[in-house]
C-alpha cells in the first residue's frame, strides 16, 4: 500500500514560529477533512524547527516483537516528522503489567505523559485522578466526527464524564469455528448459545479433538463469555447499581459453559490451566473447533487452517446478539506538563500510516470510519465481520466502582469452578459479592 496523503504534505516555512503556532500546524495536518473518506490517512507534516524543544514520554505494552516494533516505528515516524516534540518510548512491558506500573509510577511522581490503555482500565484510573480530560483538544480537532460514535461514547466510560482516551484500535470479539468440521456434520454455524453447545458436542472425538476450547486463566478467560450472559438479560450491574451476576439466568449460562468441560466433555481436559498459548495450539493443531476471540488471532489461525477457520457473531441466548468490544488507545496523564504536545502525538498515532501500524499491522479494526472503509480492512473476512456487526458492539459495566476488584480477583474462583471445587452457583455468588464491594 502506498502512503496516502503524501502529496498533501506542507512545505516547511523559513520563519520561526511560536510553540502554539507549530502545534496548530501539526494538528491541522493530522486532522485533514473528516468527511472525505480519506481524512484518517492524512499525516502530520514535518514542522519547522523551533527554539524550544519539548519531550513527552509514551508507554505501551509489547506482548510480542511485532507489537513492540509498531510502537518503535510510530514514535520514529513522529520524531522525524517535526523538530518540536520528541517522544521517548518505553514498550518493554506485558499488557498485564502496564496498569499497575502506571498507578505506582503516578503515586511516585514518575508517570509517563501518554500511556496506551484498554477500555476496562480507564474508569478506575479516572477515579484515581490519573487521567487528563481530552475534550479541550479533541473538540477542536477537525477529524473528531470520523470516529465511530459508539467508541467515543465508550471513551468517556460513562455519561457526564470527560473523554478519557483516544481510541485507535477496536477489538471486537466473535466466534471462530471450524467450517469444515461443521459442514461434515451437516450443521450450520451456531446462531444461539444452545446451538454452539450442541455443535461442540458433535465436533468432539475425544481424545483426538474437542468442540470449544474453554480457557482456564486469567480474567480474559471470563470476559469472552460475558456478551452471551448479557444476551440472557444479565447486565451484571444495572443503571441503579443493582447486581444480577448471581441471578438464575446468570447461573444457568455459566453452568452450561463450565459443563462443556465437566459434563459434556466437549472441551479439552486441560482447560483448567489453558491460557492463550495453549488455546492457539489447540486450534492450530486441530484439537479444538471453536473459540471466542478477536481478529488479531486470525493470521496465526489462517496460516495453518486456511478457509477452514471462519467467524460468526457471538452466539446469543435471547433475541439480541452482543459482541464484546474493547477499544484501545492512548490516554494522557494528569501529571503531563506538555499536554498540547502530547495530544499532537496522540493525533499522529490515530492518523495516516501510524494508525495503520496499530490496526492493519495488528489485523484489528480501526476506530475511524474512513480507515475501516479501506480495502485492506474490508477484504479481511474477520475484520469485515467485526465492522459489519457494529450494532452489536457492547462492553461490560467497566465504569462500575467495584469493577476493578472484580476483574482483579475473580480468576482464581473461575479455576476453582472448572475444577469443581466450587459450584457454578458459588462462582456466580462470589462474583456478585465482588461487584457489590463485599469482597
Amino acid at each position: 500500500m502506498t502512503k496516502s496523503g503524501a502529496a498533501d504534505k506542507a512545505k516547511a516555512g523559513t520563519k520561526a514560529l511560536s510553540r502554539r503556532s507549530v502545534l496548530g500546524m501539526m494538528g491541522a495536518a493530522a486532522g485533514g477533512l473528516a468527511v472525505d473518506g480519506t481524512s484518517a490517512l492524512a499525516q502530520a507534516p514535518a514542522s519547522p524547527a523551533v527554539r524550544k524543544k519539548v519531550k513527552v514520554v509514551y508507554w505501551n505494552w509489547a506482548d510480542n516483537p511485532n507489537h513492540q516494533k509498531i510502537s518503535v516505528d510510530s514514535v520514529a515516524m513522529f520524531n522525524k516528522s517535526q523538530n518540536f516534540v520528541e517522544v521517548e518510548l518505553d514498550a518493554q512491558m506485558a499488557v498485564g503489567e502496564v496498569r499497575k506500573k502506571l498507578v505506582v509510577a503516578y503515586a511516585a511522581g514518575g508517570a509517563p505523559d501518554i500511556c496506551m490503555a484498554v477500555q476496562y482500565w480507564v474508569q478506575d484510573l479516572h477515579m484515581n485522578g490519573i487521567i487528563a480530560p481530552l475534550d479541550p483538544y479533541f473538540d477542536k480537532w477537525d477529524a473528531k466526527n470520523d470516529y465511530y460514535p459508539n467508541l467515543i461514547e465508550k471513551a468517556h466510560s460513562k455519561p457526564g464524564q470527560p473523554l478519557l482516551y483516544l481510541p485507535i484500535a477496536n477489538l471486537v470479539y466473535f466466534l471462530y469455528y471450524r467450517a469444515d468440521w461443521t459442514k461434515e456434520l451437516g450443521l450450520q454455524p451456531p446462531e444461539t448459545y444452545d446451538q454452539m453447545l450442541a455443535l461442540g458436542k458433535a465436533m468432539t472425538r475425544a481424545p483426538d479433538r474437542y468442540g470449544y476450547a474453554v480457557r482456564g486463566q486469567p480474567y480474559q478467560a471470563i470476559e469472552i463469555w460475558l456478551p452471551i450472559l448479557r444476551s440472557a438479560g444479565v447486565k451484571m450491574v444495572d443503571e441503579k447499581g443493582n447486581v444480577d451476576f448471581d441471578s438464575p439466568a446468570a447461573i444457568d449460562m455459566v453452568s452450561k459453559w463450565i459443563g462443556q468441560l465437566t459434563k459434556d466433555k466437549s472441551a479439552p481436559p486441560t482447560a483448567v490451566n489453558d491460557g492463550m498459548r495453549e488455546i492457539y495450539s489447540l486450534l492450530q493443531n486441530g484439537k479444538a473447533g471453536m473459540w471466542v476471540y478477536a481478529s488479531q488471532s486470525s493470521p496465526a489461525l489462517t496460516t495453518t487452517l486456511g478457509d477452514n477457520i471462519q467467524g460468526v457473531v457471538t452466539p446469543r441466548i435471547g433475541s439480541e446478539h452482543f459482541s464484546l468490544n474493547n477499544p484501545e488507545g492512548p490516554l494522557m496523564t494528569s501529571s503531563c506538563k506538555e499536554k498540547e504536545a502530547a495530544f499532537e502525538f496522540m493525533k499522529f498515532m490515530s492518523s495516516g500510516e501510524a494508525a495503520l501500524l496499530y490496526t492493519r499491522d495488528r489485523v484489528v479494526p480501526p476506530a475511524r470510519r474512513s480507515l475501516a472503509a479501506l480495502d485492506v480492512f474490508q477484504n479481511n473476512r474477520f475484520i469485515k465481520l467485526s465492522v459489519d456487526t457494529e450494532k452489536t458492539w457492547w462492553s461490560p459495566p467497566y465504569e462500575h466502582e467495584f469493577w476493578a476488584p472484580f476483574q482483579d480477583r475473580i480468576a482464581p474462583y473461575w479455576q476453582e469452578a472448572l475444577r469443581e471445587t466450587i459450584t457454578p452457583k458459588q462462582f456466580c455468588e462470589q462474583g456478585a459479592r465482588l461487584l457489590r464491594g463485599e469482597g
